[in-house]
């Protein structure tokens, strides 16, 4: 059985290599790699899974950061969760 998705966002270069060493993702390099999932998270990601991506908001590697900021208001904007005024979320239960 293999991890939950938004587990996959807490790989670093390292383990994302060991994991996909015989696995044509490996191709696609890391930062692709969490790109899509980030991608996949906002299509069909719920609460649950905003922890990880609030992570994955703070990457390093500024496209896994950028489409995981747009997976968060994606499952915000399904959940009815908007911003006040200071920028927090209200309604976030994570």
């Amino acid at each position: 059985m293999g991890l939950a998705l938004r587990d996959y966002l807490s790989l670093s270069d390292e383990e994302f290599r060991v994991l996909f060493r015989n696995s044509p993702i490996k191709r696609i390099k890391r930062r692709g790699f969490l790109r899509n999932v980030c991608v996949a998270l906002g299509n069909v990601g719920d609460t649950s899974d905003l922890a990880a991506l609030k992570h994955a908001a703070t990457d390093a590697e500024p496209l896994i950061a950028e489409h995981a900021k747009w997976a968060i208001h994606q499952i915000h904007s399904r959940n009815g969760i908007t911003p006040d005024k200071t920028g927090l979320i209200q309604g976030d239960r994570n």
